[in-house]
């Protein structure tokens, strides 16, 4: 598509060069005629790129007006001039080709088959000074031929159209098989991780709870089992929440949705009001960014409730040269930060994409988590 593209743009620009050329050499002897000429066909070329880089983005109306500007200016210069212009209304044919809108595309582009047909008529009759219906009788070979010239034009181009609109379907339905299939593995191998070293860490747990009640309180081997009981407690919640980000697949395909549905649940279950500020373009970032800001968000309103007694928590999050996220709560905050497993495992997560995070905290004053990701 780009080649093509590119191919597009050097062929028009040749021919821009080619019409600027047959104007010039039609009109030698004229200078105003020659002035007039090269200025429309210089009013058509800029509304042609209007149109192309600028115009698209505008209101339909104003994209076709556009279009009707460039077939009426080159139809004039076709009518006047002659020669080469020819072309250029067939390539406002291949612009009005691949409108969206039926209605529009079957009007503008009966307007433009017309003017290719019988604008060269109506300049024969004017030079000639005789009738249009004239002029088609003595030469029906020709307007025949432009007739089957345009039929064919138009055929090749709407081929050319239907095949890319195939591609694209073709495409999109490819990505959504992809997407389908990653999934589906994703979940596989969530389950397997859930059935095999979950039920080892729970199992594990277990003969470790049998071992403590075997072993005389005072034992130094009593230090050592309430340690690795607590290890396997936090491998387990651990692998729990390594399930739930595998298995969680709508944080990849919308993150402001993902990210309501938590305030939701959480404001089910607490009293604690989320409010929450999201720069729409973080749905442009990749799956590991959107699962980091989630799961550190998720992390810090636990900790808001749990440890800071916090009853409101505002997120911010915003993106310009790097992404920006900030979690502040209302909480009684604390004098020194004791990090355990939940902010440990929040730096280690920005750490692995070299991404920077501070805790700030006073008592009395609630507790803050500013993040800065690189882009």
């Amino acid at each position: 598509m780009d080649i093509w593209r590119k191919f597009n743009t050097i062929l028009r620009k040749i021919l821009y060069i080619i019409f600027f050329t047959d104007i010039i050499s039609r009109n030698k002897g004229n200078t105003i005629d020659l002035i007039i000429y090269s200025t429309l066909l210089a009013l058509a070329i800029f509304n042609d790129y209007l149109r192309s880089y600028h115009l698209y983005k505008k209101s339909n109306t104003i994209y076709y007006t556009s279009i009707i500007i460039s077939i009426v200016i080159v139809s004039v210069l076709e009518f006047f001039v002659g020669g080469n212009i020819k072309i250029y209304l067939f390539m406002i044919l291949i612009d009005v080709a691949f409108l969206r809108d039926k209605k529009a595309l079957i009007y503008l582009y009966t307007l433009n088959a017309l003017a290719i047909i019988f604008i060269p008529l109506f300049r024969f009759a004017w030079l000639d000074g005789i009738g249009i219906l004239q002029v088609i009788l003595e030469s029906p070979r020709d307007f025949l031929m432009m007739i089957i010239l345009v039929l064919f034009s138009s055929a090749s181009v709407f081929s050319y159209r239907a095949l890319l609109i195939e591609k694209n379907r073709v495409e999109k339905l490819n990505e959504e098989i992809e997407k389908l299939t990653i999934s589906k593995e994703r979940n596989r191998v969530a389950q397997e991780i859930h059935d095999n070293i979950g039920h080892n860490l729970i199992a594990l747990n277990m003969n470790l709870d049998v071992l403590f009640n075997m072993v005389d309180k005072e034992d130094k081997l009593n230090e050592i089992i309430v340690k690795c009981q607590r290890l396997t407690k936090d491998s387990v919640e651990n692998l729990r929440r390594a399930v739930y980000a595998l298995k969680d697949e709508s944080i990849f395909e919308n993150f402001s949705r993902s990210l309501e549905e938590l305030r939701q649940n959480i404001a089910d279950n607490s009293n604690i009001q989320i409010e929450y500020d999201i720069d729409p373009k973080i749905e442009d970032f990749s799956p590991e960014y959107k699962n980091i800001l989630y799961t550190t968000i998720k992390e810090s309103i636990t900790n808001s409730i749990k440890h800071g007694k916090a009853n409101k928590v505002n997120i911010d999050i915003e993106v310009g040269d790097r992404i920006q996220m900030r979690i502040k709560d209302n909480g009684i905050g604390c004098e020194e930060i004791v990090k355990g497993n939940g902010l440990v495992g929040i730096e280690e997560r920005i750490s692995r994409v070299n991404g920077q995070i501070r805790f700030i905290t006073e008592k009395n004053k609630g507790f803050r988590t500013e993040i800065i990701l690189p882009i």
